[in-house]
């Protein structure tokens, strides 16, 4: 009971006040229920006094009955009162869950969604929320009325016979702790289950979205199937641990019950037999000991589902405190545009991917960063972007922290390209409206010619109303890009983000977006992360980034001349850039 009262009270934590107010009534009103209920089957005991005597006495019979009536109407009213109660909660619940889980996510740091989140995440959304909305909606009540109802019946028992009454509360001491034993069995392996389920759901939609490259590699031929069939192993091990240890615990459970019941009973009718128990009083326990069989069983029956609907609520609080980014209180009013990094230094647990970076990007300029894989360029524009924030060291904009600035007025003055493109299911005109939903016809025909997406537009049948498909599956990969490039010109942000715009396009497009960017430069801020020529030569300032530090800076000119890392770069791209497939190798030559 315990355990049962500190979910309750982490419940009463996660709703609004009404739903607070709501809930507080309705355990009040369930313990009526309980009350009422074990009050009705102690009425018995005299009801069976007062018809066995001889004669029988009916003032005292109709007064048990018409007590027993009364219970058993306000035990009813109570009961309609408390389920529409618990269904208004339950609503309350899911409805109000998935908007805080919602607004929860929206401003955690970006480094916090890993890949093997998604699946956790997705079933926290879904089926956990579904379980907390069902244990105010359907289990409560059969908990709480299960729990009081046979301490009222356990307490009026001692009117009858103080030795049963004794027998009873060892046993319900007894029962108590099988059932103790029950939940912490299921509770040790309901989380490793949940997360093995997660992670397979993950898994599983992985497979679905990478069937291409999974046949290209023969990977559905193979009997494990990689890591997904290692990942549903793993849910597989532990549904039978969860499943084989709620079995043991159920078992051990309902063992005890049935001692306690059978000693309960053999002492009853011996204390009726050696004189020592009225046979209306002995009638009276036995009936009152069945009907306490009920909803100890229905405790047992339920008792999993209130340990995995408690560890549901514990996964919702656990997500809600999950850290986000701080805010002031009063934003700071930046003056410009201008991007200022002084010894910023941010890492990944225990990996270091940036390591005091000293940079000045002037309002109206074009900056690119070049560098290896890994280098730590994209992590450089998240922090720019205030995705995340920096461990030491403070980004500038306009003079001011972007930390005094807050994330909604730094989301506001940026825009962003990034390296992996996410459309969402709709239209190809929704898509770019998520910039500026008030963005006319002409608005998107405008920045289409920019990005030269209505070249595509044009060839595409139902042209802006066109589906882009989950995740814009039934488009390329330039072609999302060129959505994601739109996109971005429309919202019309002073500061312009852009992580490998061109990674995905053809020599032609790469050309105009080059030149979308160097037009966008004229009065904005942008940032680029490229590895294309065409956009690198363009840019007043280029930063190398090389195990996350700034090796060199400087024009192009300026770089070439220096003859370092980024000179080699450059050579190294000239010559990939020329080589090219012929149709005049001779004969035989391979």
């Amino acid at each position: 009971m315990g355990t049962m009262i500190r979910y309750l009270l982490d419940l009463l934590d996660l709703l609004d006040p009404p739903g607070r107010r709501h809930l507080r009534t309705m355990l009040m009103l369930l313990v009526g229920q309980g009350v009422l209920q074990g009050l009705g089957f102690l009425f018995v005991a005299p009801l069976i006094a007062a018809l066995a005597e001889t004669p029988v006495d009916r003032d005292r019979a109709l007064l048990w009955i018409g007590a027993l009536a009364a219970v058993v109407v306000a035990h009813h009213v109570l009961l309609a009162w408390s389920t529409s109660l618990g269904y208004r909660i339950g609503t309350d619940v899911l409805t109000g869950f998935h908007s805080r889980i919602g607004n929860h996510l929206a401003v955690l740091p970006i480094g916090w969604f890993r890949t093997d989140r998604t699946g956790p995440v997705a079933r926290l959304l879904s089926k956990n929320t579904v379980d907390v909305a069902d244990l105010p909606a359907h289990l409560l009540r059969y908990v709480v009325v299960g729990v009081v109802a046979p301490i009222v019946m356990i307490a009026g028992s001692y009117l009858l016979d103080w030795r049963i009454g004794l027998t009873f509360t060892a046993g319900a001491l007894l029962c108590a702790l099988a059932l103790r034993l029950l939940m912490a069995v299921i509770a040790r392996n309901d989380d490793g289950h949940e997360h093995d389920i997660g992670v397979s759901a993950s898994g599983i939609v992985e497979f679905a979205r990478q069937q291409p490259i999974l046949r290209a590699y023969g990977v559905l031929d193979r009997p494990d199937l990689g890591t997904l069939g290692a990942a549903l192993d793993r849910q597989r091990e532990s549904q039978s641990r969860l499943t084989i240890g709620g079995a043991w615990g159920l078992m051990l459970f309902y063992g005890a019950v049935q001692l306690v019941m059978t000693a309960v009973i053999a002492l009853t009718v011996a204390f009726a037999m050696d004189g020592s128990l009225a046979v209306a009083s002995m009638v009276g326990l036995l009936i009152i000991t069945l009907r306490m069989l009920d909803p100890l069983a229905q405790l047992g029956d339920l008792a999993g589902h209130v340990q995995v609907n408690a560890d549901a609520i514990r996964r919702v609080r656990a997500l809600l405190a999950e850290p986000r980014l701080p805010e002031p209180a009063q934003p700071a009013e930046p003056s410009g545009y201008d991007i200022e990094l002084r010894g910023v230094r941010f890492g990944y647990d225990d990996r270091i991917v940036l390591d005091g970076i000293d940079a000045r990007l002037p309002q109206g300029t074009l900056a690119a960063i070049v560098g290896p894989s890994g280098a730590g360029k994209s992590t450089l524009l998240k922090l720019i972007g205030r995705f995340l924030d920096t461990d030491d060291g403070t980004i500038r904009i306009g003079g001011c922290d972007i930390r005094d600035l807050g994330s909604a007025a730094v989301a506001r003055m940026t825009a962003q390209v990034f390296q992996e493109v996410y459309l969402f299911e709709g239209t190809i005109a929704e898509n770019l409206r998520m910039a500026d939903p008030d963005a006319t016809d002409a608005d998107l025909a405008r920045v289409a010619r920019i990005a030269r997406l209505d070249e595509m537009i044009e060839r595409l049948p139902d042209g802006w109303n066109t589906r882009v498909g989950e995740a814009g599956s039934t488009l390329s990969g330039g072609e999302k890009q060129r959505v994601s490039i739109a996109r971005a010109l429309l919202k019309d942000a002073p500061i312009v983000l852009f992580d490998e715009a061109t990674a995905a396009l053809d020599a032609v497009n790469e050309a105009a977006v080059a030149d979308a960017i160097a037009e966008l430069a004229r009065d904005r801020t942008v940032v680029v992360v490229a590895h294309r020529m065409s956009t690198v030569t363009a840019a007043d300032q280029i930063l190398v980034l090389d195990d996350g530090r700034i090796t060199e800076r400087g024009t192009h000119g300026e770089l070439l001349a220096h003859g370092g890392t980024y000179a080699r770069f450059w050579h190294e791209r000239r010559r990939a850039r020329g080589w090219q497939l012929r149709g005049d190798v001779p004969a035989g030559a391979s």
